[in-house]
């Protein structure tokens, strides 16, 4: 039962942050207070058996645990970076709302509803994108997320449907087994915006705010991921079909992803498709753990995918730090950053090394396990070249930052003023707020320095990543209790 105060919280205060949207420092104040309830909440949870709610049955885990914690801090900490630098109204509301629904799809047992849970809470992340005033491009963007949301949840609920467990799977032909394992891997590629997905993802990252970038492309596709990599173990691997054409176009995507992914963040001159870029490249490593097929698979996955929410989290604050500092979003711009601002600088450095781990760290080992276990021969070093690209641009954002500054925002003032869509003022928070405004940039850069070392500990394995990446899903454990409401 320990699950359910969660989400009492992340639904009850998200959705109340949310209906009050229009006002935006009431909506912002309730949404943060509600953000700090749902991190003592999460720390409570735990595995547990079962429990039987109406139809369905819902459990606490470690993993759910470590990963809504984890969602709720940076959720707080982005929100201290936003203060400073460039508000988002709705943010906090929809974080709880997003975290909210991806907590009921790691706690239900049965895959359908997880799967409802996952998409419907992800919908909240919508209304990052319709930013006041309203642009007919930011209604665009904001449906075709809004499809690419319905046709993902469409494509697993089909394929939770026709293959239920091992008992039902038995009795269906390989063809529609394939058909099932091939509609779910490509729903979730749909999700984190994999390649040949990713145009609405650039769209996304065009008209959401930076940090609204990874609960909209990270955290709430993360979910639906370990909604499937659950699945994909529990009932399609038992039954030891090749499903080789399958899998083949599943690694495919997965390989093409992690590739094409960190060159176009590499070529890119905003910061919004840099981030935007590379939480796709990453989410490539989530599409190989799935082609892999294979219960050796469910660790490594999941190890990834707390590495990859927690470092793309702080990336995105790094990059709304930085732009609103210097006036700018444009890299060609920002020449000499690194020397003006030195602790955004470090944090660059923390976070490209989370991303790209070392051996030893938990995240880097994931990743070559998974890579391992997804092909073979020489496909094994390309992959891992591939995967390692992200040095590229995370070297070229630094390289940036070491030279001499020119014309431009940097050389003209290293504290440019900032731009606010839902300016935050002293009297929304008190003296705390006040203080915040009086030293933005210092504030900002505190924020993110916060959520790289984070980032860094996550990949690192530290924080019981390891522990929480091998627990058992809900669905495997004791049998599940009764609950009654009065």
């Amino acid at each position: 039962m320990s699950l359910l105060p969660f989400l009492a919280v992340a639904f009850g205060i998200g959705g109340l942050s949310l209906l009050t949207r229009g006002q935006g420092r009431t909506s912002a104040t309730i949404g943060i207070a509600g953000l700090a309830m749902a991190t003592l909440a999460a720390a409570f949870i735990g595995p547990d058996q079962p429990l039987t709610v109406a139809d369905g049955a819902i459990a606490g885990s470690a993993f759910a645990r470590l990963f809504l914690l984890l969602g709720c801090v940076t959720g707080l900490l982005l929100c201290l970076a936003a203060g400073a630098t460039t508000w988002s109204r709705g943010f906090p509301g929809a974080t709880l709302i997003g975290l909210g629904g991806a907590g009921l799809a790691l706690g239900l047992v049965d895959t359908g509803t997880a799967i409802a849970a996952a998409t419907a809470g992800a919908g909240a992340g919508i209304l990052l994108m319709l930013a006041r005033p309203v642009s007919p491009r930011s209604l665009v963007v904001a449906a075709r997320e809004l499809r690419a949301l319905v046709v993902a949840g469409a494509l697993g609920l089909a394929a939770a449907a026709a293959v239920a467990g091992p008992l039902a799977a038995v009795r269906l032909n390989p063809e529609l087994i394939g058909l099932a394992y091939l509609a779910f891997a490509t729903a979730v590629a749909i999700r984190f915006g994999a390649i040949p997905f990713h145009l609405w993802a650039a769209r996304v990252a065009d008209a959401a705010p930076e940090i609204g970038l990874p609960l909209v492309m990270a955290w709430c596709p993360a979910a639906f991921a370990t909604v499937a990599l659950a699945w994909a173990d529990g009932a399609v691997a038992p039954l030891a079909q090749p499903l080789s054409l399958e899998r083949g176009l599943v690694l495919a995507i997965g390989a093409v992803t992690v590739a094409l992914g960190a060159a176009a963040a590499f070529v890119h001159d905003d910061l919004e498709h840099v981030v935007g870029y590379s939480i796709v490249a990453d989410a490539g490593i989530v599409i190989l753990g799935l082609a892999a097929l294979d219960p050796a698979a469910w660790e490594p996955t999941r190890t990834w995918l707390l590495a990859f929410v927690a470092g793309k989290s702080a990336f995105a604050g790094w990059a709304a730090a930085l732009g609103s500092t210097f006036g700018t979003r444009k890299l060609s711009e920002l020449r000499g950053w690194a020397r003006r601002s030195p602790i955004l600088g470090i944090a660059l450095v923390a976070i490209a090394v989370a991303a790209v781990g070392l051996p030893g760290m938990a995240a880097f080992g994931a990743r070559v396990s998974l890579i391992d276990l997804a092909v073979d021969g020489p496909l094994v070093t390309l992959l891992v070249v591939a995967a390692l690209a992200s040095l590229a641009y995370y070297g070229r954002l630094l390289a940036a930052g070491l030279l001499a500054p020119g014309a431009g925002p940097v050389a003209a003032a290293p504290d440019a003023p900032t731009r606010y869509r839902d300016p935050l003022t002293a009297t929304l928070l008190g003296d705390a707020i006040a203080a915040i405004s009086a030293r933005r940039a210092p504030v900002a850069a505190g924020a993110v320095l916060a959520l790289a070392a984070i980032a860094l500990a996550v990949a690192g394995g530290g924080l019981g990543v390891r522990e929480a990446a091998a627990s058992l899903p809900p669905s495997v454990g004791a049998p599940a209790e009764s609950f009654s409401p009065p």
